[in-house]
């Protein structure tokens, strides 16, 4: 059937309208002097994008600015061939080529704790709904994966399992906990309905239940009892299954699991909360052996398995003992990877992974700020500016030696950075006052924000180049589809604006400022 001239023009206008530019509003700034303002969101009013803009014109761009002195998401049309300020000889030149790419994104998120679906329940409804759009609605900044524990882990408020009744080999006494079916669950379900996009979930487990264990509980050093193959493990795999089937059951599809919850941790003497040892070569055998077949005979078998969800230390050994063994590299998918000792580990680490096994993904399934005293202070602190940075630069350097995306830890934490039922507090993007009926969007939300909200699933990334060497960190991406975007993030965590000239193929370029202590996204049609 041949379409009426007047209706192919506006299918044609409705299908290929190219990005549309949103403006953020609604922030109302409030600074505790720790270097910059956190955005409070009341009953009355909270940040959000605007819907209903115009697409970008021909050879229009837009830049969106966060800075340590209080713009968030600031939006500028620009053109291309045009400058911001003056050409500067001794400005650096940033070539972007679309032509060649690299890695698939991902995406981007955080994590369903119980601590964090508690704090946005302990909320009025309105703020509840506030909260959840913020980080998953096309009027937020729109996170496309969330990791959930598997029972119990140090953000709980008790320790507890899915089945602690001893000896239970069948698992007749499996079942989810309170904290999933009042907590966990509905939150998901919340931002699953607010989202437009599909939110990829996935398990991971502190540790199996005390019986288990070599030393009897959840809490502490200590590994699976007996060896690979046998009741112990196998009964633990099919754990995982009826993890999965109940979940789904309950309206959340769960698309991968973590083998274990920092697994190096387990081997660490008095321990303060969960986990469960595993050497590398213990983690392949219960790949191979118990998990990988268990969750193909439950009717599992497309649930990701991530292997390590450890520390960057640890992947070169660990991905040469699991992916190196047919057997348990064919239920293997990809590599998770903690945050927490980056600093002990070349960035080139990641790249080597990448080089020896190309078809299987990195994913950064954990980071938080504040969980240290060697960069104190430890817990929250609200408008910190250092640690969006921070999140900044560790995901521009992740995904820059092929990581596919990064997953922060809580999604939000109360005042004192928790609960956490041994103290061990952490800060978060948002944190919950309930004294005063409002939460607070710190520096950290709208560093992520200025990726999750603009590099959807399928993005690569795409070649940047600069000619000379600078302050400037930066990454490109390539949106999919008919509709294909450029996107390029650049941070400046200098005191002063750096003069930037951007060279971009076919479109033109311009002479730009990036201003001191800044991040901004640039997006343009390709």
């Amino acid at each position: 059937m041949r379409l009426p001239t007047v209706l192919f023009f506006f299918f044609s206008v409705c299908l290929s309208r190219g990005f549309i530019p949103e403006k953020y509003s609604g922030c109302q700034e409030k600074d505790f002097g720790h270097g910059s303002i956190v955005c409070v969101c009341s009953e009355q009013e909270c940040g959000e994008f605007e819907s209903g803009g115009s697409p970008l014109k021909a050879g229009q761009f837009a830049v969106y600015t966060s800075t340590k002195a209080g713009e968030r998401f600031k939006l500028s049309l620009h053109l291309f061939n045009a400058s911001f300020t003056r050409p500067d000889d001794d400005a650096v030149s940033l070539d972007v080529n679309s032509s060649v790419s690299y890695q698939e994104i991902l995406g981007f998120g955080g994590a369903f704790t119980d601590a964090a679906t508690m704090n946005i329940l302990n909320q009025s409804n309105s703020l509840q709904q506030k909260l959840i759009r913020s980080y998953f609605s096309p009027v937020g900044i729109e996170y496309s994966i969330g990791r959930v524990p598997m029972a119990s882990c140090d953000f709980s408020t008790h320790e507890y399992s899915y089945d602690d009744y001893s000896g239970d080999f069948e698992l007749k006494n499996f079942s989810l906990a309170e904290e999933d079916k009042r907590f966990k669950i509905p939150v998901i379900l919340s931002a699953m309905k607010d989202s437009n996009k599909e939110i990829l979930l996935f398990g991971s487990p502190w540790s199996a239940p005390g019986w288990m264990k070599t030393n009897g509980r959840m809490s502490g050093a200590g590994t699976m009892l007996g060896k690979a193959g046998d009741k112990y493990h196998k009964t633990w795999a099919i754990y995982f299954a009826k993890f999965i089937s109940a979940y789904v059951a309950s309206g959340v599809p769960i698309w991968g699991v973590t083998v274990q919850n920092e697994p190096s941790t387990g081997f660490i003497p008095g321990y303060s909360f969960q986990t469960m040892a595993y050497s590398p070569q213990q983690e392949r055998d219960f790949i191979k052996e118990d998990l990988g077949p268990a969750l193909s005979q439950e009717g599992h078998g497309n649930v990701q398995i991530i292997m390590l969800d450890d520390q960057r230390l640890f992947l070169d050994n660990w991905v040469d003992v699991i992916l190196g063994d047919p057997e348990a590299a064919k239920f293997v998918s990809g590599i998770g990877l903690h945050w927490y000792w980056d600093f002990l580990a070349s960035v080139k680490d990641l790249t080597i992974a990448h080089q020896k096994y190309p078809n299987y993904f990195m994913l950064a399934t954990e980071a938080c700020s504040g969980f240290t005293t060697m960069h104190p202070p430890m817990g929250v602190v609200l408008g910190s500016w250092e640690r969006g940075e921070n999140y900044t630069h560790s995901i521009i350097q992740d995904i820059s030696h092929w990581v596919v995306g990064w997953v922060d830890w809580n999604l939000a934490l109360n005042m004192s950075g928790g609960p956490n039922w041994v103290n061990n507090n952490v800060d978060s993007p948002v944190i919950v006052d309930t004294t005063h009926h409002v939460f607070y969007q710190q520096p950290m939300y709208f560093h992520l924000g200025h990726f999750s909200k603009f590099v959807p699933r399928g993005s690569k990334r795409i070649s940047l180049m600069s000619s000379k060497k600078t302050n400037l960190q930066f990454i490109g991406f390539q949106a999919p589809g008919p509709d294909s975007t450029t996107v390029v993030v650049i941070m400046n965590q200098s005191e002063i604006d750096i003069p930037l000239h951007i060279n971009v193929p076919g479109k033109g370029s311009v002479n730009t400022i990036i201003p001191a202590r800044a991040v901004q996204t640039y997006v343009w049609n390709t």
